[in-house]
């Protein structure tokens, strides 16, 4: 039986990372989150991030950044916002495990084990439950270089 979990599994695997490259990212200030994706008529979507929080959570800007690339590239930008939220960040997490930078995928789990959180925290999970959920993701795709 195929599941979600195995089709996923499989894009992940498939996509090139040249599709990531295609997608402009926007630096914004005022965004009131790390980062985002935004449709864009030109591009399909661009992902607006942070530079501030970014400087101020470092390398782990390059997990949530390439989490935001993980949402494009499974097509959740083309969803209804309020189908499977929990599901689609749960994705979009796996994909950034399987293409961030093992540095950063470690960064973000450390700013997760020590209790930090998006503001939706109910979609992503607790903090200590996402940072767990992370390293086994990125175990499974051989790019786990923390504890």
């Amino acid at each position: 039986m195929i599941t979600l979990r195995k089709i996923v599994s499989l894009v992940l695997v498939l996509i090139p990372l040249t599709s990531w490259a295609q997608v402009p990212e926007i630096a914004d200030p005022n965004l009131n989150d790390i980062a985002m994706v935004q449709p864009h008529p030109q591009y399909e979507a661009v992902i607006i991030y942070n530079p501030i929080i970014c400087q101020q959570i470092g390398a782990a800007c390059g997990f949530f950044r390439a989490h935001e690339h993980g949402h494009i590239t499974l097509g959740h930008q083309f969803m209804h916002p309020g189908a499977y939220p929990a599901q689609r960040e749960a994705q979009a997490d796996e994909w950034a495990a399987a293409n961030a930078h093992p540095h950063e995928i470690l960064a973000a789990y450390n700013l997760f084990k020590n209790g930090w959180s998006s503001i939706k925290w109910w979609i992503y999970g607790h903090p200590v439950h996402r940072a767990a959920r992370l390293r086994q993701y990125a175990i499974n795709y051989g790019r786990w270089v923390g504890p």
